[in-house]
């Protein structure tokens, strides 16, 4: 008995043992449904805008865990997503997924492959078409627990024209003075932004073969007739200002009036001319052959001195006032800011490479001082200093009420403030 008894208690204890060795880790679990809801009002006419958003709401997948999900949102013309683009979501954590129409819009013309005026021809009278949607969640970035819902159409969408095109300005007084109406749209020569650098107000064109003799020549902003917007080399009209003897070594630079009327005349040799005109400065340059213009491009400054507004497009307007410059393809930029308005005595801020299409959304500026935020450096006036992507900012002390400018070398990553007297 006691040998039975013992064989008992043995085979208790190793099943014991075995229960206490079962693994309780909690597993991840592969979710089979997922469903994105169709909006209340989706037979409706939706009219894409600028400033508009666009709203859905999805079940959350069963992950068995309580694991943090992501969303995203995929978009297509067509139901069996064979095209599609991914558009971004405010919150891309969030079950109610929101994104702008603005970019879903983009996203439309870039599957229909319009990027100017002609490609958008065939729409711009048949603007209303179906949109098909779908939610893609996943979590932890583990692969096989993506899932993809069902697709949600929204039959009448309105989509609009919203492809930036480099802007430009007209040419009259060469080959001769046509008046700058809608008329003659097609006669007077153009000097366009370039295309790396839409937005700009730098305007350029090389004007081939001109012959040689006295040419003149002023510019118009608009096609509403001699009394419109006109950019001349002084304020008398019709009145020819000769830069023949300012024209040194093939090259002439000068200040433009705005809403003059008299014309730039040279006596030419004959050949092509390359003629740039910055409105950002009001500044004309004039050169002898094709000279290859390098797009003006811009860094953004972003911090108090812009009252901590986010870099992104909605806020444009803001950092426009906010941006240092590069015209030379060099990649140093630079500019100088009165800081009379700035909120606080010191200065704080960082750069930016471009403003994005959302809030901060965890965007790290491409030159700060510190990877991760918790070091913000302080500058002395005509130093540079080394820069890192991150949060970090750049500190200037008793900035308000100066003026300071800044250069920041993209080659070396380096910055330097100097107060100007």
């Amino acid at each position: 008995m006691k040998k039975i008894a013992s064989f008992f208690a043995t085979i208790a204890a190793v099943a014991a043992l075995s229960a206490c060795s079962q693994d309780d880790t909690p597993v991840l679990h592969t979710p089979t449904e997922f469903k994105l809801n169709t909006p209340p009002f989706a037979e409706q006419l939706y009219q894409l805008t600028d400033n508009g958003q666009l709203t859905f709401t999805c079940s959350q997948p069963d992950y068995g865990l309580g694991v943090e999900t992501t969303y995203s949102l995929e978009i297509s013309l067509t139901d069996d997503f064979l095209d599609s683009r991914t558009v971004t979501l405010t919150n891309p954590l969030s079950a109610t997924m929101s994104t702008s129409t603005a970019g879903v819009n983009l996203a439309i013309l870039d599957m229909l492959g319009v990027v100017d005026e002609e490609t958008w021809a065939p729409y711009a009278d048949n603007r209303v078409m179906p949109l098909y949607v779908r939610a893609i969640a996943q979590t932890a970035q583990v692969e096989y627990s993506k899932i993809t819902s069902n697709v949600v159409k929204l039959p009448n969408v309105e989509i609009y024209f919203a492809i930036k095109l480099p802007g430009y300005i007209f040419l009259t007084g060469y080959p001769e003075f046509t008046e700058p109406n809608e008329a003659n749209k097609d006669k007077l020569i153009r000097l366009y932004e370039n295309e790396d650098a839409i937005g700009s107000k730098i305007y350029s064109a090389v004007i081939e073969d001109v012959p040689a003799g006295s040419v003149a020549f002023r510019f118009f902003t608009t096609l509403t007739g001699w009394g419109g917007n006109s950019l001349g080399a002084g304020e008398a009209d019709m009145t020819d200002i000769d830069i023949s003897k300012d024209f040194v070594e093939g090259e002439y630079n000068g200040d433009i009036v705005v809403g003059g009327k008299s014309n730039w005349k040279i006596d030419w040799a004959g050949g092509d001319l390359t003629i740039t005109v910055d409105l950002n400065t009001n500044k004309i340059t004039i050169q002898a052959g094709a000279v290859e213009i390098k797009p003006t491009t811009y860094i953004y400054m972003v911090g108090n001195n812009a009252d901590w507004k986010a870099p992104c497009v909605d806020n444009q307007a803001v950092y426009d006032n906010w941006r240092i410059s590069c015209s030379d393809g060099s990649g140093i930029y630079s500019a100088t800011f009165d800081l009379a308005a700035l909120p606080a005595d010191d200065l704080y801020c960082r750069f930016y490479a471009n403003l994005g299409t959302d809030e901060w959304n965890g965007v790290k500026a491409k030159w700060a001082s510190d990877p991760n935020g918790s070091v913000n450096v302080e500058v002395t006036s005509g130093t540079e200093y080394p820069t890192v992507e991150g949060d970090g900012c750049f500190m200037m002390k008793a900035a308000k009420g100066k003026t300071v400018n800044v250069v920041l070398d993209t080659n070396a990553n380096k910055v330097k403030f100097t107060f100007v007297e």
